[in-house]
Parts: C-alpha cells; sequence; structure tokens
C-alpha cells in the first residue's frame, strides 16, 4: 500500500507547483525573461541570482524553487514545451537520468570546457558546486558524547534509547530525490552499517522529512537531537550563526554531492540559460559561494583550510560520479525494492 502511495505520489508530483510562488529578480522592464526551475533553497541563492541580473540587467529572473522530484517530473512533463530554460538539482541521479533520456540539450562555452570531465555530462549537465553530506547536531540536547561517524552513531543509539526515539530526522525517500540518492549510496559505502543503523533507525522511530531545512529546524529547536544525510551547505550555514548546533563529517566516510544544472530540451530561452550556467562557473560566483558561505564550490579557494566552506574531513571522502553508474539505483525493480526494504525497517514503529 505505501508503495503505491509512493507512486502515486510522484505521478501527481507537477500538480503542486501551481501553489509555488515565484520570486522575481531584475528590472521589469527587462528585455529578457530567464525562468530557472531549481531545487536550491533560495537563502542559498538569492546572492548569485541578485549579482547576475546586475550583471545582465537586461535579464530578469524568474525563479521557482522546487522539490528535487517535482523537479524531475516537471521537466518531464512540460515537454516539448518547457516553461523554464534552466533546471538546477542536487538529486544527480534523477538529472542525470533526465539527460540520458534525451531531456536536455548540448551547451557549450569556454567554462564549460574549462569544466573538468569528471564535473559534467555529453555537455548537457554541468556541476557548479560539490558539498559533503553531513550530520548535524544540537549540543545541548545530544545524551551522549558526539558521534564522529556511523559506528559511533549507532552505539548511541543503542545506548541511549528512549533519549534518542523520535529525535532523530532524515529524509523521506519516497518523497525526496536526494533522500533517496544518498540512502542508496549509503547502502552502496558501506552495506553491512548501513542495514544496522537503517534496523536502529525503525525501531526508534526515526522521523522523516521531505526537505532539509525543516529537519534542520527541528534540529536547532531541540524537538530532534540528530540530522542524519544533510546537504552540508544548509547544515553548515545554520551551525555558524547558532552555537546550539554542530556540523560532523563523518570519519568514516563523508559522501560528496554536486549540484549540477541542465537546459531542458526546446527550452524558450536556452541562450541566457546557458550565460547563467557560465556565471555559476565564474571566479565571481564561485568565490561568492565560498565568501559569503552560501555553497561549497566545485573550485573552491584552498589557501586557508580553516575556511568553513573548505571540505576538510577527518576520514575518506567518496564523490557521487557523474557517470551510468547512477542509473542503477534508478532502475524501476531495484529502486522499487530498496524504497519497499526502506518502508519494512520504518514500519517497525511507524504507521501512516
Amino acid at each position: 500500500m505505501r508503495t503505491l502511495l509512493f507512486v502515486c505520489f510522484l505521478m501527481s508530483c507537477s500538480k503542486t507547483l501551481a501553489e509555488v510562488p515565484t520570486v522575481w529578480f531584475g528590472k521589469t522592464n527587462a528585455s529578457r525573461v530567464l525562468v530557472i526551475n531549481s531545487a536550491l533553497d533560495l537563502s542559498s541563492f538569492e546572492p548569485i541570482l541578485q549579482r547576475f541580473v546586475e550583471q545582465y540587467p537586461d535579464i530578469r529572473v524568474a525563479y521557482r524553487d522546487v522539490n528535487t522530484l517535482e523537479l524531475y517530473y516537471l521537466t518531464i512533463d512540460q515537454q516539448p514545451n518547457p516553461e523554464a530554460s534552466l533546471a538546477i538539482s542536487s538529486a544527480m541521479d534523477l538529472h542525470f537520468k533526465l539527460v540520458n533520456d534525451g531531456y536536455a540539450q548540448t551547451y557549450e562555452s569556454t567554462n564549460t570546457e574549462n569544466l573538468p570531465s569528471d564535473y559534467k555530462w555529453r555537455n548537457q549537465l554541468f556541476a557548479f558546486s560539490l558539498e559533503p553530506i553531513v550530520m548535524l547536531v544540537n549540543k545541548k540536547a545530544f545524551p551522549g558524547p558526539l558521534p564522529q561517524d556511523r559506528q559511533s552513531l549507532l552505539q548511541t543509539i543503542r545506548q541511549y534509547g528512549p533519549e534518542m526515539t523520535k529525535r532523530i530526522g532524515t529524509y523521506d525517500i519516497r518523497q525526496s530525490g536526494v533522500g533517496y540518492l544518498l540512502a542508496s549510496q549509503d547502502a552502496r559505502q558501506a552495506d553491512l552499517t548501513w542495514g544496522r543503523l537503517l534496523e536502529a533507525f525503525g525501531s526508534h522511530d526515526v522521523q522523516t522529512y521531505c526537505c532539509t531545512h525543516n529537519i534542520i529546524d527541528d534540529v536547532a529547536d531541540g524537538k530532534l537531537v540528530l540530522g542524519y544525510n544533510l546537504l552540508g551547505s544548509y547544515a553548515s550555514q545554520r551551525a555558524k550563526d547558532d552555537d546550539r548546533l554542530e556540523m560532523i563529517l563523518p570519519k568514516d566516510f563523508t559522501l560528496m554531492l554536486m549540484r549540477a544544472a541542465l537546459i531542458p530540451k526546446g527550452a524558450p530561452n536556452p541562450t541566457d540559460a546557458g550565460l547563467f550556467i557560465d556565471f555559476l562557473l565564474s571566479d565571481q560566483a564561485q568565490a561568492m559561494m565560498q565568501q559569503q558561505g552560501l555553497l561549497f564550490p566545485i573550485r573552491p579557494d584552498e589557501q586557508n583550510k580553516e575556511d568553513p566552506f573548505v571540505v576538510s574531513a577527518p576520514g575518506p571522502t567518496g564523490i557521487i560520479e557523474l557517470d551510468q553508474q547512477l542509473l542503477v539505483g534508478r532502475d524501476y525493480a531495484k529502486q522499487q525494492r530498496f524504497i519497499r526494504n526502506w518502508e519494512i525497517a520504518f514500519e517497525i514503529n511507524q504507521q501512516e
């Protein structure tokens, strides 16, 4: 029944978009409009959007912040006449699948040619930030020593069961495209540890969410003591401004995820979409991401190793690569098995 509900959610994702507000940047009398559909919180992107329209006053940007799954299905649903000329997502596998299935068009420029081959695919998908996947802890509410890796988190859950029950948050992988990607990568990196952790999550009624900021809000408020598998840029921003919070890069392994952009096939304004991609890859925008603490840039200035937006993981890192392997996890049968196993683990104490 739950899997059926999941499929129904996917099929109706785009229906919710009428409720998503469009935020405008630039002059109202600009001669051109660039519509961007993006799964990137406006708080992390607004300075970049503002700088772009200042630099290109003839362009007005319409920005819509949507969920990663909504973005994927919207891009498909709007073919062959898309409304947006640019789609930005942290769900690398879904964006890769859009390219593989023919929903993106080619773009080439000096900036994209200079982008290392590991950070692009077919000149149709371009990464512009690379950030760690982290844990976020409420230091004042956490019942024991702060966990430094997945094994110590598992031990804490077992040792402080009552205090941890209903107080860990992570993504609902049926509602969050990036949540599914991260959970499937966890399973690939450490299958045995992931299985034990998943069982512990289920038996301690871990809370699931669609979006990162909701998890972070509940960790900050003390409703949760820990958020698991969060996007590092959002966690770092909040921890920097809130002394109750601490961001942890797991020392057993830290996943690294790329945010990437594509131009939908048939986009109404591909020229300005390409211009925006070039801007994201420019020295100016990359420096803004790091210096203003917005995102982890794909090309960080590493001269200051103490900069919080230079990744300094205590253990090995694993970059989720832009290659055909991403499609394996999105094979329909494998995806449904993975989701079902996740649901079975969480059915121990969760009822819908």
